[in-house]
């Protein structure tokens, strides 16, 4: 599966870009099936991005997270991840047996939390970018039209194996896992 992400040369806002919604679930999380999803453009080689997640009190060891890679063949990948409060971070992941390995952290500029409701109910966003730098850091070069990025997205909580992630990741992989990436394909907007 694919999902076609913009790359434009001004900022977006946010509420015009298609929606990775979270529909496939290992297990079944305590708090039910969440509906949540990820939006996101490239812009000058960062990846701005905002999640959005109904449920108006999550524990605090719930998680949105973001995977993504430039180059798949390299085993390495990003994963951003966020709360609906703060404890947000940017790691460097490399593939591995049984489980993906944190290499390092990364540096990327504070999220913007955001809480409301809606027509579909209550909500709790981030809006963050994944930098530029982090991508040259990591893979010695950035996102750019025309390029195939191999990611995921992920609705978790970090007290259970249970999971959602926009494409389906195969049963016994925990998160973040790059099994079952799809393909975010960047088109010139």
């Amino acid at each position: 599966m694919s999902f076609l992400i913009t790359n434009s040369r001004d900022a977006l806002p946010m509420e015009t870009l298609p929606a990775l919604k979270i529909t496939h679930f290992n297990g079944e999380p305590a708090r039910g099936q969440v509906y949540a999803y990820l939006r996101c453009y490239v812009r000058d080689g960062e990846i701005p991005f905002s999640v959005t997640v109904f449920d108006e009190t999550p524990p605090d060891t719930a998680r949105f997270g973001f995977a993504v890679t430039p180059d798949d063949a390299a085993g390495t990948y990003l994963f951003a991840s966020c709360t609906k409060q703060q404890g947000d971070a940017l790691w460097l992941y490399r593939t591995g047996e049984p489980a993906d390995v944190p290499l390092r952290r990364l540096e990327m500029p504070p999220m913007r939390h955001l809480a409301g409701s809606d027509e579909q109910g209550f909500y709790w966003s981030a809006e963050g970018v994944l930098p530029a730098q982090a991508f040259r850091t990591a893979f010695g070069r950035v996102p750019r039209v025309g390029g195939i990025l191999p990611g995921n997205a992920f609705l978790y909580d970090v007290s259970e194996p249970a999971f959602g992630a926009a494409f389906p990741v195969p049963a016994g992989a925990g998160v973040p896992t790059a099994a079952g990436f799809g393909t975010f394909v960047v088109v010139p907007y």
